[in-house]
């Protein structure tokens, strides 16, 4: 009897023992030879677009990985097909279990909507592993490298079509929409942006070069969109700021497609400036406006439009795309009126707070309600 106790003792150490065997050898090279490669089906989207988010798992050893979850942080705003596998907070975690057979590739794509522009990179990703008999769980840290820009989505043209008309009848006296092809009073050589339409052929034989016809308009003298962004009231009104953001860049490439430069400043974030027209112009409003923010460090409106008052030449029509209408700017713009410029402002309303509904009269017929 003694000698059966004595043998059911080594069995159950000998089970023990390569059990603890399989959990170091498991502990010690789970992560060897181990792989992870996160990336997005493209660099760049606009908001609205769906697409893919690619996960590469490569173990190159003989070990068997029975349960391996991984995990990565994502922004709210990158909405998963399926969010069964994670949780939403501020952040998106996402959390898939897998089982990888010895020298084996597994391929994984998971469908992704861009529900709001900016930009986003996921850079760390967690392992955690599973022992052979799920009994202890295993973490380590892995770095990845997947970017996304996502740039602001156009507003419909119908919406923006009124608004171009209602600001039409004060540009066409100052600003020419559309240039005279056979109105010109020179030539210049070729720059990036420049339409086909205005290639001089003649000149361009003569000299060998690619050269353009220069009008009498001058484009040193563009439309000068000011984008505030700072909220109405005591709180981040989100949804108004990004209908701001979206009608500033539809704007500006409605313009741009009628051949009209114009000047973009914003005031979120460390905010910028830019000036130009073209396709290059256009890339890089899409960056910036994909990147600008409005969570800190909002420069005043007011003093936006004060420091802008240099710009306000004598043939530029100022957009003026805030939802903030306080006293204070509704006198600035005031002035701005009487100084003979002619303005515009995209009034944006959203989630029911209002500036605008005590108006200096003055500005009632340079004023544009814009409900997100």
């Amino acid at each position: 009897m003694s000698i059966m106790i004595l043998a059911a003792v080594l069995v159950v150490l000998g089970c023990w023992g390569t059990i603890i065997g399989m959990g170091y050898r498991y502990e010690k090279n789970w992560t060897k030879d181990f792989e992870l490669e996160l990336s997005f089906s493209q660099q760049q989207a606009a908001e609205g677009d769906n697409l893919w988010l690619y996960e590469i798992i490569t173990n190159n050893k003989e070990m068997i990985l029975p349960a391996v979850s991984v995990r990565f942080k994502t922004s709210k705003f990158l909405k998963f097909e399926d969010m069964d596998s994670g949780s939403v907070s501020d952040y998106f975690y996402r959390n898939d279990v897998i089982s990888v057979r010895g020298y084996e590739q597994v391929r994984r794509k998971l469908r992704i909507r861009c529900a709001r522009r900016g930009i986003y990179s996921i850079q760390e990703a967690e392992l955690a592993g599973r022992d052979y008999f799920l009994q202890r769980t295993y973490l380590d840290k892995k770095a990845v490298d997947a970017g996304l820009i996502v740039y602001p989505s156009f507003v419909g043209i119908e919406r923006i079509l009124p608004l171009f008309q209602k600001s039409y009848g004060d540009m066409r006296t100052t600003v020419p929409m559309f240039e005279d092809p056979f109105e010109y009073v020179g030539v210049r050589e070729y720059m990036p942006g420049d339409r086909m339409n205005r290639i001089h052929w003649k000149a361009s034989a003569k000299t060998g070069n690619w050269q353009v016809k220069t009008s009498a308009y001058k484009a040193g003298q563009p439309a000068l969109i000011l984008l505030n962004l700072g909220s109405p009231g005591n709180f981040i009104n989100q949804a108004a700021m990004e209908e701001n953001i979206r009608i500033a860049y539809s704007l500006v490439h409605f313009l741009d497609r009628r051949g009209l430069e114009t000047m973009l400043v914003a005031n979120g974030g460390a905010g910028f400036r830019l000036q130009g027209s073209g396709k290059g112009y256009m890339g890089q409003v899409r960056r910036k406006l994909a990147a600008v923010t409005y969570e800190t460090q909002v420069q005043s409106g007011v003093g936006m439009l004060q420091r802008e008052r240099d710009n306000l030449a004598e043939h530029v029509h100022l957009f003026f795309i805030s939802s903030q209408g306080k006293p204070d700017i509704q006198k600035e713009l005031a002035d701005t009126l009487h100084r003979g410029v002619s303005v515009t402002w995209v009034a944006v309303t959203a989630g029911g707070e209002d500036d605008t509904r005590q108006l200096l009269p003055v500005l009632e017929p340079c004023i544009y309600r814009w409900k997100a």
